[in-house]
């Protein structure tokens, strides 16, 4: 029962094995395996990846093998200074894999990112529209007619101080400038929609404003945490990323011999 069990162990191993070795492409003893070309994307761009995207670039494999078979062949890689860019592009590629699996475990909680923008809000600003409003309220329906006629005959400001119902009446109606966070929204989507200077009727309740603006201005204003959320999220992400390697870094210095001469590079 022993031999079976282990035969069939020794089954599952060279077939596990063999399965494994998918060779994409072969240029002379040198093979692309399915594993190797994997690796070079993550999974979900392996995934998303088109049929030709993946054929291009084993053709890219296949002349990239070429013409560092040939480098081989006339000795070029041989020479000092080839060899020390191979060590260096070595080098590179053994601390980019460090960095990464560092890197891998860093994660941002909700709380991080809303202490940075309580932080830094005035950081993210962005511009936003305001109109210098004039409007003339009444509560008779039956006098808008006449203001209107008035409006056309004399001017909005002197139809305001004639009729309008409240006391900004006596100044032209003036409100101020208006942000789409101050004001009733019908009042926002109706001037935002006129021309300057022409003006609409906006009922609300039992009450109707003729409303205008005279003049537009752009303001700095802060975003809403949701308009900013991800992109403090990438933010906070790269801050802890280069506090972990510049930790990483002064702990391996302390930990290595490390000699500088800097007297041969002023020659």
């Amino acid at each position: 029962m022993k031999v079976i069990t282990f035969l069939i162990i020794i089954i599952m191993i060279f077939s596990c094995a063999k399965k494994e070795e998918k060779i994409i492409a072969q240029v002379d003893n040198n093979k692309l395996l399915l594993e190797d070309l994997k690796c070079n994307f993550n999974e979900d761009v392996w995934k998303n990846m088109k049929i030709e995207e993946k054929q291009e670039y084993i053709q890219d494999w296949i002349q990239l093998t070429l013409l560092s078979q040939e480098a081989d062949k006339l000795k070029i890689s041989e020479t000092p200074e080839i060899q020390s860019k191979i060590k260096s592009a070595e080098m590179n590629i053994k601390s980019n894999a460090l960095i990464a699996q560092r890197f891998s475990d860093i994660t941002v909680s909700e709380e991080d990112i809303f202490n940075y923008y309580k932080l830094h809000k005035s950081r993210f600003l962005k511009k936003s529209k305001e109109y210098k409003l004039q409007r003339i309220l009444i509560t008779d329906e039956s006098e808008l007619d006449m203001i209107r006629d008035e409006i056309k005959n004399t001017s909005f400001d002197e139809a305001a101080e004639k009729y309008s119902e409240e006391n900004i009446g006596r100044t032209g109606g003036f409100v101020g400038f208006i942000s789409k966070k101050n004001v009733r929204e019908v009042i926002w989507n109706t001037i935002i929609h006129l021309k300057k200077g022409r003006y609409k009727t906006v009922q609300i309740g039992n009450a109707f404003y003729i409303v205008r603006y005279t003049q537009t201005r752009l303001m700095a204003v802060e975003k809403n945490f949701s308009e900013v959320k991800e992109e403090i999220r990438e933010i906070v992400i790269r801050n802890k990323k280069e506090k972990n390697f510049k930790n990483l870094v002064e702990d391996l210095k302390i930990n290595a011999d490390i000699i500088i001469n800097y007297e041969y590079i002023k020659e």
